[in-house]
């Protein structure tokens, strides 16, 4: 499913907010009851080169569980390394309502990469889980939840579960985190 918003030019991704709220709840609604271990990928676009895709596992009346949420901003194709850092930088401080803080952990101007995580993951008994968000060229973020035993190294992907208001938001202030052509 793949859905379209458009950009208003006298305030940038702003008036394309409220119209990705309402792609997203709609989707959501016509996803209502799903649960399956094959990932079901929805995407939508705002007019400008913006691209959301979600592979969702699970969606009921309030909340959903997802495996990977991507973003990629045609704008900042052509940017350095400076404006994925800042993009990166302004998502640790926009991103302060998932299960734990997440902030830089690696800056690789050879791979153009920042690597974001928990900070401090979550630990169990058994097991550490954290979130794990990829900023890298041609300015596309991935998001992505991971377990592993406390005594091995071997990580699992895990669903990430939030509720419907909370999935709007990320993607809200994922998109308004982009650092803007000018600085770009």
């Amino acid at each position: 499913m793949i859905c379209h918003a458009g950009k208003d030019a006298r305030s940038g991704y702003t008036g394309a907010m409220m119209l990705l709220h309402e792609q997203i709840t709609h989707s959501l609604a016509g996803l209502k009851g799903l649960d399956s271990d094959a990932p079901a990928t929805v995407a939508w676009s705002i007019e400008g080169g913006l691209a959301i895709a979600v592979d969702f596992t699970v969606v009921d009346s309030l909340s959903c569980a997802f495996r990977e949420l991507r973003v990629s901003a045609d704008e900042l194709k052509a940017a350095g390394f400076d404006a994925l850092q800042a993009w990166a930088d302004s998502l640790c401080k926009k991103v302060t309502y998932l299960l734990e803080h997440i902030g830089p952990l690696e800056c690789d101007t050879g791979a153009q990469t920042v690597l974001i995580r928990s900070t401090p993951p979550s630990k169990q008994p058994e097991q550490i889980t954290f979130y794990e968000m990829l900023v890298q060229a041609p300015g596309t973020v991935s998001l992505r939840r991971y377990a592993r035993a406390v005594h091995n190294d071997d990580r699992n992907l895990c669903d990430i579960q939030i509720t419907h208001a909370v999935l709007t938001k990320l993607v809200q202030d994922i998109v308004a985190a982009i650092p803007s052509a000018a600085t770009a």
